[in-house]
């Protein structure tokens, strides 16, 4: 108590001074105003200024000093005596995964997965693999594969052992190879339609009925396809531009007034921006725009302002249902059981119809050609409508045609 009453009658005579000093700051610089543009009024201002930064810095000091003082006469501040036990010790932590220039510091020991059938995460990540919100309505463009997999991540971030989770892991990452050699293809270029058609009923067929992408994508690689021969066939032109959004532009030949069959317009496919495909512009006749949409229901120059929908279908009005997972699929594996995928591969291989061969665990493309004596290209042109242009899309349980 004694430091602190020290502490106090100090603060008191320090706290007079610096008051002092800041009385003659003001007074300096009052007589500075009253001598503006002199000389001695220059000198007196100068000197105001540096009165008040001495009283600032005295304060500051003296502040520090203070709480210097109080907190040693608490007795806070001051160093721990080696060995004694006053106080709590905090040990620091240090998040490092190596020590520089030595080894790996070892790592933590990894906690036992605990399995659960599904969470609230991998549920909505089913609706997403069903291509339904969180109502259970129809999403207007289907599923999205990304979507999926990134609901799937989150899930099993939240819980590892979320079995549902893993099951939606597992079928996006059967998908994914396909679907990215899908969306990376050069759709200007004719010589890979056949390609592009191929990975896209594969997908529709092997991985999800409802992945809308997929149709869309095919349906840009057609079109791209008969658009590549000028002018092109309008005969197809139901085909190839049903259930798509076009805009009319300006006639191109002809009269000026009115619009013979005959006649050319400007025709724009308009862009689908959540699939990322782009807006195509070529040319029809009158007589192509009568047929698909009717005489009369049409005007040149009517542009993206008044849009029209060519009769037909881009997506099925009731895609089937995709795979679900079954109670196999959500059971907690058993320590040390075998591999019940595996063997039963194993024995469907085995009964496999002759001239056809069922993928195993572990299989590729290469080492399956190598088994029966043919070459990995003979092997995918027999199968191409099942790997399309990917031949690393293959699966376990799949069925490929032996050449």
């Amino acid at each position: 108590m004694d430091q602190i009453s020290k502490t106090v009658n100090s603060f008191l005579a320090t706290l007079v001074g610096i008051g002092l000093i800041c009385f003659a700051s003001f007074v300096f610089l009052l007589a500075s105003a009253q001598l503006n543009n002199s000389l001695l009024g220059d000198l007196l201002a100068r000197v105001a200024g540096e009165t008040a930064r001495t009283a600032r810095t005295e304060s500051f000091a003296y502040w520090g000093q203070v709480g210097a003082e109080v907190a040693n006469g608490l007795g806070y501040g001051l160093p721990v005596a080696g060995g004694g036990s006053g106080g709590a010790i905090i040990t620091p932590v240090i998040v490092v995964t190596t020590v520089p220039g030595g080894t790996p510091a070892p790592t933590a020991t990894k906690v036992a997965v605990s399995y659960v059938r599904s969470t609230p995460f991998s549920e909505g990540g089913l609706l997403l693999w069903r291509g339904l919100d969180a109502r259970q309505q129809p999403l207007p463009f289907g599923v999205s594969l990304q979507n999926v997999r990134q609901q799937a991540a989150y899930a099993l971030e939240q819980n590892p052992g979320d079995l549902l989770a893993i099951w939606l892991q597992n079928r996006v990452n059967q998908c994914w190879p396909l679907y990215t050699q899908m969306l990376q293809a050069n759709y200007q270029d004719t010589n890979q339609t056949d390609a592009i058609i191929t990975a896209a009923d594969s997908l529709i067929s092997q991985c999800n009925p409802r992945l809308y992408e997929a149709y869309a994508r095919k349906r840009w690689a057609t079109l791209s396809n008969w658009l590549a021969t000028l002018p092109p066939d309008e005969t197809r032109a139901e085909a190839v531009l049903g259930g798509l959004r076009i805009a009319i532009g300006q006639k191109l030949d002809g009269p000026a007034r009115g619009v013979r069959p005959e006649d050319t317009i400007e025709v724009s496919v308009q862009s689908i921006p959540e699939f990322a495909l782009p807006s195509l512009t070529f040319r029809l006749t009158a007589g192509t725009l009568n047929r698909l949409l009717g005489e009369g229901n049409w005007q040149p120059n009517s542009g993206a302002s008044s849009l029209h929908t060519v009769p037909g279908l881009l997506f099925p009005e009731t895609a089937p249902e995709p795979a679900l997972p079954g109670e196999a699929d959500l059971a907690a594996p058993t320590p040390g059981a075998p591999d019940t995928a595996a063997s039963s591969a194993e024995a469907g291989a085995s009964s496999a119809r002759p001239g056809v061969y069922i993928v195993q665990r572990g299989d590729t493309l290469y080492s399956i050609a190598r088994k029966y004596n043919i070459t990995p290209q003979a092997l995918i042109d027999a199968n191409r409508d099942r790997v399309g242009f990917n031949p690393d899309f293959i699966t376990v349980g799949m069925e490929l045609r032996i050449p």
